[in-house]
């Protein structure tokens, strides 16, 4: 995971894997810091999300059709109205992520808390 943490020094982002961690870019703003922690890890989860769904369709690729066309007929099912609050639904979860993603990221924001 991606973080963005403040030193005496300067302002860096931090890659942590859960056993070791690395500072991989020191940056001139703490703005500029926590953007580049989350769009660095966004790009690492659609990285994941990515290789899951290509995994599942060579693993699968009848169930992963099937899933597919029960989206498309459960959308058709909604009618026009439907496709609206599917759309909102849609938007809200992705913000709903994406702000989970930005509280993760942000969550070393403490003095000294980088360990060589």
């Amino acid at each position: 995971m991606y973080f963005s943490i403040i030193d005496s020094e300067g302002f860096w982002v931090i890659l942590r894997d859960g056993v070791a961690e690395k500072l991989i870019m020191e940056l001139p703003s703490e703005k500029l810091a926590d953007e580049v922690a989350f769009q660095l890890q966004m790009a690492w989860n659609d990285g994941e999300s990515w290789g899951k769904t290509k995994m599942r369709k060579s693993v699968d690729p009848e169930g992963y059709q099937s899933e597919i066309s029960n989206s498309i007929r459960n959308l058709i099912s909604r009618g026009g109205n439907g496709y609206s609050i599917y759309n909102e639904e849609l938007v809200q979860k992705l913000k709903d992520d994406e702000m989970k993603v930005r509280q993760q990221v942000l969550r070393l924001k403490t003095p000294n808390n980088y360990v060589d």
